[in-house]
């Protein structure tokens, strides 16, 4: 057995005494801003699909990024990493083998050189861990979402966004819509007033899995039960939160852009596994229900099903028309309105964001809105899984922690147990 790489017990219990569930109001800081001349050294941790799509995102974004430094749990995957980076961007791939790390340390070995911005784009298990040690070594951060998977973790992530605060730390989360142009004016017209007060939000997000589940017999005889579940995280809870929490925070983020920022008051939901089969304990379907103030209420079914009809929508009903959302924004009422501008690309426009922050030094906060966020995922997630109505003053209490304790790569993991409503806690 190796050595514990952390206690995540005893981490999280000093961020629950000192962090506290904000509302998601911006933030706007100063820091110290990085002159045009000066070169920005990034370093990557998580350098799978996302992580190695964000790195190519930050290097588009400013033609003074270099790649500095890659980690990842695989070191066949920072090989991989590395020769794609060197084929695609030449000389701007800087990361020698001295800078190249594996292993569940490699993300603290990694914030040991001297970078100036890390991406932490691993599966939102380590969020909570990878953020609050990237501003202990006051790196300035992109966090993909979402950037917790259970409630103590995202105490946590409040408490690092103090800290970041403190310490004028830029940090930008990975709520991609919000730098879309077109759901940026979509959302500006909404907020005008011009269809008068929100009555409902409902989304729908049918689609087919993101990564998809690996067959049982391909694990390969050396993998222990941890390198086996991180190959396929989106299959588990307790790494990825499940779909509700790792891929529908982002309709959730359309749901409270929608309303003003206003987070729920309870929710309520039901769901399943109905074609999975492999051996994870995520499901692969929800419809839950998020109750507000004066009736309003917020709808979100969704899918992750092969052969089947599939459509992401938002739409967002008002007292004069109908705002729908976030393909092809467009408002349906007496004055029809459709974004006719540029679209741009909003993975890209959200990294050009980050980088227009580091040079000019003034930036908006938004890592306490991106722990709300994810925890109304998990009060939805938690609402269907039990099949109880769960109140946002009894999700914040919730002290449940998904992640197992003192985790190595050797650390024996329990078979999974699916959630099963009216079984559930």
């Amino acid at each position: 057995m190796g050595a514990p790489i952390w206690n995540r017990r005893n981490f999280l219990k000093t961020a629950a005494g000192t962090a506290g569930f904000l509302m998601a109001a911006p933030y706007v800081n100063a820091a110290e801003p990085f002159t045009d001349a000066r070169p920005l050294k990034v370093g990557l941790v998580g350098c799978g699909g996302r992580g190695l799509g964000a790195m190519k995102n930050a290097l588009d974004a400013d033609p003074g990024t270099v790649v500095w430094a890659l980690a990842d749990v695989f070191e066949e995957r920072t090989v991989f990493g590395a020769r794609l980076l060197t084929e695609q961007y030449g000389p701007r791939m800087q990361a020698d083998k001295s800078r190249m790390f594996h292993g569940l340390d490699g993300y603290r070995k990694l914030l040991q050189t001297d970078i100036d911005v890390v991406l932490l784009c691993t599966p939102p298990a380590f969020r909570p861990e990878h953020l609050a040690a990237a501003i202990d070594a006051n790196k300035h951060i992109y966090a993909e979402k979402p950037v917790a998977v259970d409630v103590p973790g995202v105490l946590s992530v409040l408490e690092s966004a103090r800290l970041a605060k403190l310490k004028n730390l830029v940090i930008l989360d990975g709520f991609c819509w919000r730098y879309d142009k077109a759901n940026e004016e979509a959302h500006r017209k909404l907020a005008s007033g011009e269809l008068g007060r929100v009555l409902s939000f409902d989304g729908l997000y049918y689609t087919t899995p993101p990564k998809s589940p690996l067959a049982l017999d391909s694990r390969p005889a050396t993998d222990t039960d941890v390198a086996w579940a991180l190959r396929n995280w989106t299959a588990w809870n307790w790494l990825s939160g499940g779909q509700f929490v790792e891929q529908i925070v982002h309709t959730i983020d359309g749901m409270v852009w929608s309303m003003n920022e206003q987070l729920p008051l309870a929710a309520f939901g039901s769901g399943g596994r109905a074609q999975r089969r492999d051996d994870g304990d995520v499901w692969d379907h929800y419809d839950v229900y998020f109750e507000y103030d004066h009736n309003v209420v917020g709808h979100i079914s969704c899918r992750q099903w092969v052969g089947c009809h599939g459509e992401i929508t938002d739409r967002t009903v008002c007292e004069k028309g109908m705002l729908v959302t976030p393909y092809r924004p467009h408002i349906q009422a007496d004055k029809r309105w459709r974004f006719r501008g540029e679209r741009g690309n909003m993975y890209a426009d959200t990294h050009v964001a980050f980088y227009r922050f580091l040079r000019s030094g003034t930036w908006t906060q938004t890592l306490e809105s991106a722990a709300n966020k994810t925890l109304v995922a998990i009060l939805g997630r938690e609402a269907a899984h039990t099949g109880q109505r769960i109140t946002w003053e009894q999700i914040k209490k919730n002290t449940a922690r998904l992640v197992p304790e003192d985790l190595t790569m050797d650390t024996p993991l329990p078979p999974a147990r699916i959630p099963r409503p009216g079984r559930t806690a």
